[in-house]
């Protein structure tokens, strides 16, 4: 009588585990999205070497290396930020990118993350970067902003550099 219990407990057991199967998300096309998007959603892991690219760009600016940070960017280019819009040749966003820089006496970069996606259907490769900066200017203010900036590479250079940005609230004043 026992070992006819065991027997059945085994056999629930083992029917009422998973079965291993996967299963596929869902296609986007199959969905019934309450908005259509501007761009695309039909996106596929891309490139790393697109990120290693821009995180290069980045941190020649960081050393102060407006000439080598730029070289990253196709001869015409284009850089949206807050209240800020540039489209032009590369010599002039040297000049643009030069006079920011230089405001700064120190900028240090820290990544949460970033991300690589290349869009089949527009033939186009995007790196999204997060990240927190820090600048101190010539007299000697500290400042953060937080930043997502999403970058289009093309044949190797940069073509769309947009940069959203969320300032910090001021620090509480100790009484």
């Amino acid at each position: 009588m026992k070992s006819a219990v065991l027997l059945i407990i085994l056999c629930f057991g083992l029917f009422s585990c998973k079965n291993g199967t996967k299963t596929e998300a869902t296609k986007p096309d199959s969905l019934n999205y309450p908005f259509k998007p501007r761009y695309s959603i039909n996106w596929q892991p891309g490139d790393e070497h697109n990120a290693l690219l821009v995180l290069n760009c980045l941190k020649k600016y960081v050393a102060g290396d407006i000439k080598g940070s730029t070289a990253y960017f196709a001869d015409t280019s284009e850089f949206i930020a807050d209240k800020f819009h540039f489209k032009g040749s590369r010599d002039s966003l040297t000049k643009v990118i030069g006079a920011m820089r230089v405001a700064s006496t120190t900028v240090s970069k820290q990544f949460d993350s970033w991300m690589t996606v290349y869009y089949p259907d527009k033939k186009a490769t995007w790196v999204t970067l997060w990240y927190t900066e820090k600048m101190t200017d010539h007299d000697g203010k500290t400042d953060s902003i937080y930043y997502t900036d999403d970058v289009m590479v093309k044949d190797g250079k940069i073509v769309l550099y947009d940069e959203k940005q969320r300032t910090f609230p001021e620090a509480v004043a100790k009484k």
